[in-house]
């Protein structure tokens, strides 16, 4: 049913298109035995579905709700250490699923929905971790700004958000993304080495920039000869 619901929740488009293709590949009848390519997500050690819809029964209390996001969570970053981002990323969702369900929940007082907001800012911040390592830099920026909206304390949303500007070439916001990280984490040698590098790519642009400009004003040898002869006339 997972693999269902990833296919009905595809972002659509024009005449309900998807904008990414799905496709059905080896698409047949399986003999006995074959594996069938489905991922099995209580294989891993998850017991909670892929997907809160699908649960036989959905609990009232909210702690409930809270302990499914910290094991998908949890999960994801289990799967990240092992380099699987793919994986990761896709319990990370998970794990935004059900958090989104704590909020409908009526005994959300002040200090969960606090903490609520805290682990979605740290989900995000992990899934753009994650978009980062796949190459989606877009992605991973839209999910640092998120994060950062959910708690503007996240020092490593902030350090995301930069990694993406960098990779997005827009050096400018990348130094001001790791200037906020380091305000935040003053001690955080990783912050600091990304600053400098940031620092030194301006730098290096400004100093390519001041030599184009003293290049195009600069007179070449054939302009001065020309007013020479000019003058001589």
């Amino acid at each position: 049913m997972g693999v269902v619901r990833s296919v009905e929740h595809s972002p659509i488009g024009e005449a309900d298109r998807p904008t990414s293709d799905v496709e059905i590949i080896d698409c047949g009848e399986l003999l006995e035995g074959v594996d069938d390519g489905v991922v099995n997500f209580f294989k891993d050690g998850d017991t909670y579905p892929d997907w809160p819809n699908d649960l036989d029964e959905k609990p009232m209390e909210v702690s409930w709700w809270m302990d499914a996001v910290e094991s998908a969570k949890a999960f994801g970053n289990n799967n990240f250490k092992k380099q699987d981002y793919k994986t990761a990323l896709r319990k990370y969702r998970k794990a935004l699923r059900y958090l989104d369900v704590c909020w409908e929940k009526e005994d959300i007082d002040e200090e969960k929905s606090s903490a609520l907001r805290k682990t979605k800012s740290i989900i995000l911040t992990n899934s753009s971790a994650c978009k980062l390592k796949l190459g989606d830099l877009k992605g991973a920026l839209l999910d640092a700004d998120f994060a950062l909206r959910e708690s503007e304390g996240n020092a490593k949303a902030f350090f995301r958000q930069g990694q993406a500007h960098i990779a997005l070439n827009d050096i400018d916001a990348a130094m001001e993304s790791f200037k906020h990280a380091l305000e935040l984490e003053p001690s955080d040698g990783g912050i600091k080495r990304e600053l400098a590098a940031a620092k030194k790519k301006i730098a290096d642009r400004r100093d390519q920039e001041r030599k184009a400009f003293a290049r195009m004003f600069q007179p070449s040898g054939k302009s001065d000869k020309n007013n020479e002869l000019q003058e001589s006339k």
